[in-house]
């Protein structure tokens, strides 16, 4: 009789937490409590106080309440309870965030992947992936882009091979900020290298994060060319990344424009006046009509050029 009550409170519990009746879900917690027959029942019903406390942005209480919670089954072998635990460790990260206390918050991602980074199962990946991420960005508030660096490096090497395309966002994410962490410290070999792999690894993936990531990288890893005096690389990258990406649209296409926009600066500087001339018209006649105000300057840019060229060549 106790677990048939237990099913029918929940039940009700949830239809509140649904409907964003949270007081009244909230009193109906001790009820779950009282009525719970095993660590499940008791485990559910305060994850359950959590998600209320959490929606009434009762921030200090939430924490307490996972605190409570994770004390409680922190060492439990149950491997629902388990599983669902990790999620109670990262939410409660999460507020913490929101209190902006980032030592606690950094604390409680090392307390997440110490626990879990050798689980092996699906369900825990993304709550592991997401941890580094995290702690990614608490990492480098607290002491900067060397300690930053490692975190990335050790997500990379941890969950590279993952053939779950959420997390490869993240790789990828991680990877590009790997490699423009190594052009800030002007280690252009190194950021190139990483640019290099991130691109030949995932260039065949279609998933638009994945190529808009994939598209900045190649302006990135061609820019550090320039910067090493290497323009004939460089255009062949700048020319690589239009020819594939000119039909795309969004943040992809505003690469295009920059790779164009790119192109004009090498070309204006060896002098290739024919060329340059024919990429200006190019970016004017692609990019006038485009809603965004760095790709309307990156046109007002290629008409000013335009003009100028035929100044001088109306000039006496």
């Amino acid at each position: 009789m106790n677990q048939e009550n237990f099913e029918i409170i929940y039940h009700d519990f949830n239809t509140k937490l649904t409907n964003k009746e949270f007081e009244k879900a909230l009193d109906l917690v001790p009820l779950l409590l009282d009525k719970a027959t095993n660590d499940l029942d008791e485990f559910y019903a305060l994850m359950g106080e959590a998600t209320v406390l959490t929606n009434l942005n009762k921030l200090e209480e939430t924490i307490s309440s996972y605190d409570r919670l994770i004390k409680k089954f922190e060492n439990s072998n149950d491997e629902s309870i388990v599983k669902f635990l990790a999620y109670a460790f990262y939410n409660k990260a999460l507020i913490l965030a929101k209190l902006k206390n980032l030592e606690k918050e950094l604390e409680v991602y090392n307390q997440i992947l110490e626990k879990y980074i050798t689980d092996t199962s699906k369900e825990l990946e993304i709550v592991l992936s997401k941890s580094y991420m995290n702690k990614a960005i608490c990492i480098n508030e607290l002491y900067g882009q060397d300690e930053l660096l490692k975190v990335y490096l050790e997500f990379v090497n941890n969950f590279e091979n993952s053939d779950n395309e959420k997390i490869l966002e993240d790789i990828v994410q991680a990877m590009y900020n790997i490699a423009f962490i190594y052009g800030k410290k002007s280690d252009n070999e190194k950021s190139i290298k990483t640019y290099d792999e991130l691109i030949k690894k995932y260039k065949n993936f279609e998933n638009i994060k994945i190529l808009e990531l994939i598209s900045k990288a190649m302006i990135n890893k061609a820019n550090r060319l320039k910067d090493m005096f290497k323009n004939d690389e460089a255009l062949e990258i700048y020319d690589e990344l239009i020819d594939r990406f000119e039909n795309y649209s969004g943040e992809i296409l505003n690469q295009v424009a920059i790779a164009l926009h790119n192109k004009t600066i090498i070309l204006s500087q060896t002098n290739n006046e024919k060329e340059l001339i024919k990429v200006c018209d190019l970016i004017i006649e692609k990019f006038s009509n485009i809603n965004n105000e760095m790709v309307l300057n990156i046109v007002s840019t290629a008409q000013v050029i335009k003009d100028k060229d035929r100044f001088n060549n109306n000039s006496w």
